[in-house]
């Protein structure tokens, strides 16, 4: 019998289940086992630093470009694998059919993605805790250490599938298919910090405790904890869908783990033959031959920046804008030029814009070069989720206080008046500003919507794609669209940054 195994967690899964009920006349020559494949601990350890790499990589993969779309701060009208119809507007509908050929590239790729390492990290959990494997090299006891990098694994994957999507699987080595069912994404962060939690407890009983980012850099015990408890403080704050829902969070909470967190930038040097590189920059910054950006800095960023540039580029052809001003030097870091390159005024020119992010750029080149930076976290990414806890909390003046001590009066100059509003501007601002491109994938578009700042019809979270609703025969949905902006899932425009 011929499995077709598509790459999801569930399928994967599910077709372990199936194996173990076949009629007993037939003979898989290919049914996995895990035991077998994870022979000895050497095995298992390779098993996990692939996946930890993975993970990694993905938190900073190319998929990033459709979040940044829908954030406005990137603009596009390139129809590649998609990208124009999250950045096109009014906003349009998921296309969620599952025989949308760009869907494995958009909604699908971190379904996927996410989902496997789950499975990975499910495997070793299930050999340590389940099956007793041993797990002893040269007299040393590597399961409690190998543990703590799998709960790892599956709560930070975990954290960004209820980050993005309405609902995903909780899978784990004793679930029962029979009744396994969707759980919402509210319930998908729960679990995520639970797993975290467990991962840094784990962590703590090892002495020489060490987490592979890829061969050759690792974290150590302390790293580690602060890296651990800063992804917690954001998979906690960026859960809420609106800002209604924000305002449930446990404030109290995301600041005991921020407090916690990263005391430098969590940014792995590139280690050069795309090994381990952010994808998103790579793509992000390549720039054309007429000096203009191939996916280029949404119009929005230089509207912050300087206030007279307008929300959307001028519709008539013979305009074009001149170079914005601002009193903030990290104006600097986007890079002005007349030519629209690949922008298309049949496709909008309201989607225009002549900037692009000129601050990671490195001749078209993030991949192959070693020694870069990849800019998975930034110590100011922390200082602005600080800042939020405290606004939610405290109010506006401690609120006010961290940010007059962070990037935006340190770079940029800018004092933060300690009012709601004054506060929530210069949150959305440093996000837009400090942070493009400089934190994972959606970090923008999350913040936005958990201020109702998101344009009418764009999707607050992605659908389970349509190829996975397709296996489980679920009926198929999806989100956004300015015609469903009164429908869940969807944002209403009621406080868009356009207004």
């Amino acid at each position: 019998m011929k499995i077709i195994i598509k790459n999801t967690l569930f399928a994967l899964l599910v077709s372990f289940s199936l194996i173990s009920c076949e009629s007993l006349d037939v003979i898989n020559e290919n049914q996995p086992d895990a035991v077998a494949a994870l022979g000895n601990p050497s095995d298992v350890i390779a098993l996990l630093d692939g996946a930890g790499t993975n993970l990694m990589m993905r938190t900073i993969g190319f998929s990033g470009i459709f979040y940044n779309l829908m954030a406005d701060q990137t603009s596009t009208t390139n129809a590649y694998v998609g990208l124009w119809s999250f950045a096109d507007q009014p906003r349009l509908q998921i296309n969620n059919s599952p025989t949308n050929s760009d869907l494995g590239e958009s909604v699908g790729g971190d379904w996927s993605g996410f989902n496997n390492y789950v499975f990975s990290a499910n495997l070793v959990i299930d050999l340590i805790e389940f099956k007793n494997s041993p797990m002893v090299i040269d007299g040393v006891d590597y399961a409690p250490q190998m543990l703590a990098q799998a709960y790892f694994i599956k709560g930070l994957s975990q954290g960004f599938l209820s980050m993005i999507y309405d609902k995903a699987y909780i899978v784990n080595p004793d679930t029962d298919f029979a009744t396994l069912e969707f759980s919402d994404y509210n319930t998908i962060s729960l679990a995520a910090i639970e797993n975290i939690e467990k991962s840094i407890s784990l962590a703590s009983t090892v002495s020489n405790f060490k987490y592979s980012i890829y061969q050759g850099y690792n974290l150590n015990k302390a790293d580690f904890n602060e890296v651990a408890n800063s992804f917690m403080a954001k998979i906690l704050i960026s859960t809420p869908r609106t800002k209604a829902e924000a305002a449930t969070v446990d404030y109290a909470k995301v600041l005991a783990y921020a407090n916690k967190g990263i005391s430098t930038d969590f940014s792995p040097p590139t280690n050069g033959g795309y090994e381990f590189f952010n994808n998103m920059q790579d793509w992000s910054t390549y720039t054309l031959s007429d000096d203009s950006g191939y996916l280029p800095t949404d119009i929005k960023v230089l509207s912050l920046l300087d206030s007279s540039y307008p929300k959307d580029y001028p519709l008539d052809p013979a305009v074009i804008l001149d170079p914005a001003t601002s009193t903030d030097p990290r104006l600097d870091y986007f890079k002005y030029a007349t030519s629209f390159g690949y922008l298309r005024e049949s496709r909008g020119r309201a989607l225009f814009t002549n900037y692009r992010n000129q601050r990671f750029y490195t001749n078209n080149d993030r991949g192959t070069l070693a020694g870069l930076s990849t800019d998975i976290f930034h110590t100011e990414e922390l200082d602005y989720i600080k800042a939020e806890a405290q606004l939610k909390s405290a109010g506006a003046a401690s609120a006010a206080a961290v940010l007059n001590s962070s990037a935006r009066f340190t770079k940029g100059n800018i004092t933060t008046p300690d009012t709601e509003a004054g506060v929530e501007y210069a949150l959305h601002y440093e996000y837009s500003v400090e942070l493009d491109l400089a934190a994972t994938i959606g970090t923008q578009w999350m913040f936005m919507r958990r201020f109702d700042l998101l344009q009418k019809g764009t999707p607050l979270n992605y659908p389970v794609p349509g190829t996975e609703l397709e296996i489980t025969g679920s009926a198929n949905y999806s989100f956004g669209g300015e015609t469903n902006a009164d429908k869940e899932g969807t944002a209403s425009g009621a406080n868009s940054w356009k207004n």
